[in-house]
């Protein structure tokens, strides 16, 4: 059974928020207004209905609005008397109906109402579908010239931890945000003492959860990090360096998970740890020595 407020056979249904105007009358006048596009806003339970071929303001009544014959009220309406264009808002029932429905617009001098007729459709809005999936990486792109090399900052102080074992160094930031993915990282670990060191590189999440083992985030082919995990260590001989490579991880959206924050490396004997990000150039920086 359809809604009282259905329109008749002799309407056509149009499914969306725009109007096709139609002629109530059989007359051909130029000055007939003309209805150029209708808004529904559901929330607010309003029709904005945009009008053109007015008559200059003085001539003009008070625009009316029908829907189905019942008169709507008339929130706001607006003349540009020189385009000869209106807008009109008027509220709608509440509820708003659903169905096609007869739609009357007349504006225009009080001895000639320049009605005009149409079919409007009102349906609900649905809900906001899923997110769809997050699209494939695009090519990286080609890498930039080297910039020129800084000048060599001053020596720091040496710091509280260097009298005794364990020397614990970190490296932060381990990942370019919103960025990386098959980009080379090198964690660069010198022994700077006359014996064997023990040494144990970990790459920690932004929670400080070890990584080693994990698949790399973005990735191609597929990569894990290096280090070592539990207690595990590798040696590293006197004044020699232990380079330890890994790929970038892509950080998108934000804060994904398995993204390396900080390289944290721990050795028995004094060291000195440094990193280099390749990503459109060399970035070198010195890790931190940590206070006790």
């Amino acid at each position: 059974m359809m809604h009282p407020w259905a329109i008749g056979k002799g309407f056509l249904l149009i499914m969306g928020l725009f109007l096709l105007a139609a002629s109530h009358n059989a007359k051909a006048d130029d000055d007939q207004i003309r209805v150029t596009q209708v808004q529904t806003d559901y929330v607010a339970k309003t029709v904005t209905i945009t009008v053109a071929d007015l008559d200059k303001v003085k001539n003009l009544a008070a625009p009316k609005v029908r829907l189905a014959g019942s008169p709507l009220v008339v929130a706001n309406s607006v003349v540009n008397n020189i385009a000869h264009t209106g807008v009109i808002t008027a509220n709608l029932p509440s509820p708003v109906p659903t169905g096609s429905f007869l739609l009357e617009v007349a504006w225009g001098k009080d001895h000639d109402d320049r009605e005009h007729t149409f079919a409007l459709a009102l349906g609900l809005v649905g809900p906001q579908g899923p997110q769809g999936p997050q699209g494939p990486q695009g090519a990286t792109g080609a890498q930039g010239p080297q910039g020129v090399q800084g000048p060599q900052g001053p020596q720091g102080p040496v710091g509280s931890s260097s009298g005794g074992p364990p020397f614990v160094w970190v490296c932060t930031p381990a990942f370019f945000a919103n960025s990386g993915g098959n980009t080379r990282g090198d964690i660069y670990v010198f022994n700077g003492s006359s014996t064997t060191a023990n040494v144990a590189v970990h790459f920690l999440d932004q929670h400080g959860n070890n990584l080693a083992g994990v698949t790399i985030p973005g990735s191609n082919p597929a990569a894990t990090y290096p280090g070592q995990s539990g207690s595990s260590t590798v040696t590293v001989s006197s004044l020699n360096t232990l380079v330890v490579t890994y790929q970038t991880p892509i950080d998108f959206p934000a804060n994904s998970p398995g993204v390396s924050h900080a390289v944290h490396v721990v050795s028995d004997q004094p060291i000195a740890v440094g990193s280099d990000l390749n990503f459109s150039g060399f970035h070198p920086l010195p890790c931190s020595l940590l206070p006790k």
